[in-house]
C-alpha cells in the first residue's frame, strides 16, 4: 500500500496532543533493590545526559523489532562524555534438557537513577506448552549478596505473553554475616505482559514494586529505609497495512531515608524521587524493508535529596525535557542500511544546592543531535545486526559521541 499523505498531518497532531505527562525503567525485567543504591549514583547528569541515552538506542523507539526474547546478545554502548559510557547489554542462553527441563544463564549490565549495576543469573526450570517456570540465582562469592528469583512465564503464537517474578533480595543476609540485619527484608514483585486484542491493536505494560525495607548496618553506624514503585503502559495500533502508531507511558516513585544509630536518632538523608515519561511514535514500512518514523517525547525527573547533617550536599533537581525525533532507513546494499535520525529538544532543568548556592545550575534552551547510523546485517536468517552510530551535536559544532548497537539472536 502506498503512503496516503491525507492522514499524516492530523495523525501527527494527535500524537502531540496525547503527550501529557508521564527512560530509566526496565519494562521486561524486574528491578530489585541493591544495597549499593544507598551510596548514590557514581555519575552526574548534565544537560545532555538523557538526550544522549535516547539517541544511542535503536530506532524506532517503540518498535519491538530488536527486543531480545530468546537466546542471544543485545545491547548498546555510547560515549556520553569524554570519560563516561552509557552501557546497556544483555546475554541470554537457555538450553533444553531431557524431558521438560531447561537450564539457563542471563547476564545484564545497565544503569538506573541510583547507579550502574551488573546482574548474573544462573538457573533452570520446566516448560510445558506455552508455560515456563524457573528459579534463578544471582550467585556471588559473598553469600549475603545472593538474590533468588522465582519466575513464571506464558506466551502464545499470537504475541500474547505474561510474566510474574518474585525476587528475594539478599535472601540469607541476616544469617550469613554479623555487620548488619534486615529488620524488614526487601522483596521485589514484577508483573509484565502483552495482549493482542485484535490483529490491529495490542496493549502491553508492566509493574515493579520494591517493598519497603529496613536495614541496620552496624559497621557504618547506619539505619536505612527504602521503597520504590514503577510501571508503564503501552498501546500499539496498526493504522493501515504499512502504518503503525504507538504510545508508551512510564513512571517511577521512590523514597529513601538514612539515619545514624548512635545517640539521638539523627536523619542523614531523605531522598524523594519521581520520574515520568511519555513517548508517542508513528512508523511507516516502505518497500524492500525500508522504514521511516516520527515521534515526540516528554520526560520529567524530580529529586529532593535532603541531608541535614551535610547541608552542602543537599540538592533539589527538577528536569523537564521535550523532544521531537524523526528518522529514515533505506538499504544501500542488501546487507547495509543507512538509518539517519535527528533529535530536537527543549530542556528546562535546574539543580539547587541550598547549602552551597555557588553550585546552583540551570539548563534552559534548545539541544539537538544528528545520528547517521549505518547498520550491517550480519546474519540474514536470525536478523542479527550491528550498527555504528557516530552522532553529532546540532546546538553547537561538536561531536556527539560514538555509539555501537548490537542485536545478535541465536
Amino acid at each position: 500500500m502506498r503512503f496516503d499523505g491525507r492522514w499524516f498531518g492530523p495523525s501527527i497532531l494527535m500524537l502531540i496532543l496525547v503527550s501529557v505527562e508521564v527512560g530509566a525503567v526496565n519494562w521486561l525485567e524486574p528491578e530489585p533493590f541493591r544495597r549499593d543504591r544507598l551510596e548514590g549514583r557514581q555519575f552526574d547528569y548534565n544537560a545532555e545526559s538523557f538526550l544522549h541515552r535516547f539517541s544511542f538506542e535503536p530506532k524506532p523507539a517503540l518498535s519491538e523489532q530488536r527486543v531480545l526474547r530468546g537466546n542471544g546478545i543485545e545491547g548498546v554502548a555510547g560515549s556520553s562524555r569524554s570519560r563516561e559510557l552509557y552501557v546497556r547489554s544483555e546475554v541470554r542462553l537457555e538450553l533444553p534438557l531431557d524431558g521438560p527441563g531447561f537450564a539457563g544463564y542471563r547476564f545484564r549490565r545497565h544503569e538506573d537513577f541510583d547507579g550502574r549495576f551488573d546482574e548474573n543469573l544462573v538457573g533452570g526450570g520446566l516448560r510445558h506448552g506455552g508455560w515456563q517456570a524457573g528459579v534463578w540465582g544471582d550467585v556471588v562469592g559473598a553469600k549475603e549478596d545472593i538474590d533468588i528469583h522465582g519466575d513464571v512465564q506464558w506466551s502464545d503464537d499470537r504475541g500474547n505473553r505474561f510474566r510474574a517474578t518474585i525476587v528475594a533480595v539478599d535472601a540469607v543476609f541476616n544469617s550469613k554475616q554479623n555487620d548488619g540485619v534486615y529488620e524488614r527484608y526487601p522483596y521485589t514483585y514484577y508483573l509484565g505482559g502483552r495482549w493482542q486484542i485484535t490483529p490491529q491493536l495490542a496493549v502491553y505494560g508492566f509493574g515493579n514494586v520494591n517493598t519497603p525495607m529496613e536495614l541496620q548496618l552496624d559497621s557504618i553506624n547506619l539505619r536505612a529505609e527504602d521503597e520504590q514503585y514503577s510501571g508503564g503502559l503501552g498501546v500499539d495500533v496498526a493504522v493501515t497495512e504499512s502504518v503503525a502508531a504507538g504510545l508508551r507511558v512510564e513512571g517511577l516513585y521512590g523514597l529513601r531515608e538514612q539515619r545514624g544509630l548512635d545517640g539521638p536518632v539523627q536523619e542523614e538523608q531523605r531522598l524523594r524521587r519521581s520520574y515520568g515519561a511519555v513517548t508517542a511514535e508513528m512508523r511507516q514500512s516502505l518497500d524492500q524493508g525500508e522504514q521511516r518514523w516520527f515521534g515526540v517525547r516528554y520526560l520529567q525527573l524530580t529529586e529532593n535529596d535532603r541531608r541535614p547533617r551535610d547541608p552542602m550536599e543537599t540538592m533539589e533537581m527538577e528536569r523537564h525535557e521535550y523532544m521531537v525525533y524523526a528518522g529514515r532507513r533505506w538499504y544501500v546494499r542488501e546487507a547495509i542500511a543507512f538509518a539517519p535520525g535527528v533529535f530536537l529538544a527543549y530542556h528546562d532543568n535546574t539543580e539547587v544546592f541550598p547549602g552551597d548556592e555557588d553550585s546552583d545550575d540551570s539548563d534552559r534552551g534548545f539541544y539537538g543531535k544528528l545520528a547517521p547510523a549505518v547498520e550491517f546485517t550480519v546474519n540474514q536468517r536470525t536478523g542479527g545486526r550491528i550498527a555504528l552510530n557516530p552522532t553529532l551535536r546540532l546546538h553547537r559544532a561538536a561531536f556527539g559521541g560514538g555509539n555501537v548497537q548490537v542485536y545478535l539472536p541465536f
